[in-house]
């Protein structure tokens, strides 16, 4: 791996993870040949999967190749596509919640089964099995960590990672809508809470703990992994806050109003509101969480974030948390490749379009 950096590693792993998810899922959708309605949704499955970053993955394999010292083989492609496909059953429940009929730039898994949304009747058949697609994913990844070809301890503890992944994303999903149903815009805990474990767990402590198990990690190791996930993680999903808002759906593959529609509990929101004068209170609340805004209503509540100064607080500190997963490294890994690996990551997640 010498000379290697983080956006090449990722990419050349990416070419083997998706030829074996490709292969996975080729033989379910064949499994279901004599059923044309239900190999024609894993299909829809499998395309929802198509043109991810891989980041998950990767990290996968690179916490394995931390613990272990060595690169990781074919074995770990289970461990990892179990992640890619994990993704992709739960961004299809996320985009039900969310109500958001875009996903990488194509329809999301409930809008491509409805084939349209202005029908009542076809929207919830969509949503049906929108539902039920990423219940599958959810086992098919489950599965392939219990099948992967490690031995049966690493495999129960790789498990007990996986399940608490899970159960951390999901809880911070479920903060995340009442924190959005009770318009707690001023729950900062709740707000950093909710983060933690929707985001940094599930875009990088689980991935890299998952991978870090499979080659025998301790407690120590899988608690400094938790630190600088979740220093990373939080930072991650601030930008992505900012990006939510500020960015074009063509920059972020979805759309950049469903945050404000949806009246998204963000420390954006959380600063806005804190700072704000009286009227941009009101303006901002009289556009903020309403079901259907324009482009003015957007450019509306950009704007009052960045005059009430709350894109700057929230970029810095974002950038407090950037140098505290960095003070991570160090305890992580005393290899110098994956140390500049772990650095270029902090950049890439942060400062780059990944």
């Amino acid at each position: 791996m010498d000379n290697i950096d983080i956006k090449s590693y990722i990419s050349r792993f990416k070419e083997r993870l998706d030829g074996f998810i490709s292969y996975y899922l080729d033989k379910l959708i064949a499994s279901h040949e004599e059923n044309e309605a239900l190999s024609r949704l894993y299909t829809l499955f499998k395309e929802a999967g198509t043109g991810g970053k891989c980041i998950r993955g990767s990290l996968v394999k690179l916490g394995y190749e931390i613990i272990s010292g060595c690169p990781a083989g074919d074995e770990i492609l289970p461990a990892a596509a179990a992640f890619e496909i994990l993704q992709t059953g739960i961004l299809g429940h996320d985009d039900i919640i969310d109500k958001s009929p875009l996903r990488r730039c194509r329809d999301s898994i409930w809008r491509a089964a409805s084939g349209r949304d202005d029908d009542p009747a076809a929207r919830h058949y969509g949503v049906s099995q929108a539902i039920c697609l990423g219940d599958i994913g959810i086992i098919l990844a489950n599965r392939l960590v219990a099948e992967s070809d490690f031995e049966p301890p690493l495999r129960y503890e790789a498990m007990t990672v996986f399940h608490d992944v899970q159960m951390n994303t999901i809880d911070g999903e479920m903060l995340d809508v009442y924190l959005s149903h009770q318009k707690a815009y001023g729950d900062e805990t709740g707000i950093l809470q909710m983060t933690r474990l929707k985001t940094a767990w599930y875009t990088v402590i689980g991935p890299m703990q998952l991978g870090a198990v499979l080659a025998g990690a301790g407690r120590i190791q899988k608690s400094y992994i938790e630190e600088f996930g979740e220093s990373l993680g939080i930072a991650f999903q601030m930008k992505d806050d900012i990006l939510g808002v500020r960015a074009s759906e063509n920059e972020i593959g979805k759309s950049n109003k469903s945050d404000i529609s949806e009246g998204k509990v963000t420390l954006l929101a959380y600063y806005a509101l804190k700072n704000a004068s009286q009227s941009e209170r009101e303006r901002l609340l009289s556009v903020y969480g309403q079901a259907d805004i324009s482009e003015s209503d957007r450019q509306t509540v950009t704007s009052i974030f960045e005059s009430t100064g709350a894109f700057s607080a929230v970029t810095k500190r974002a950038k407090s948390c950037l140098a505290a997963a960095r003070g991570k490294i160090p305890l992580l890994t005393q290899n110098e490749t994956h140390a500049v690996l772990l650095n270029q990551l902090v950049d890439l997640m942060f400062f780059s379009s990944v």
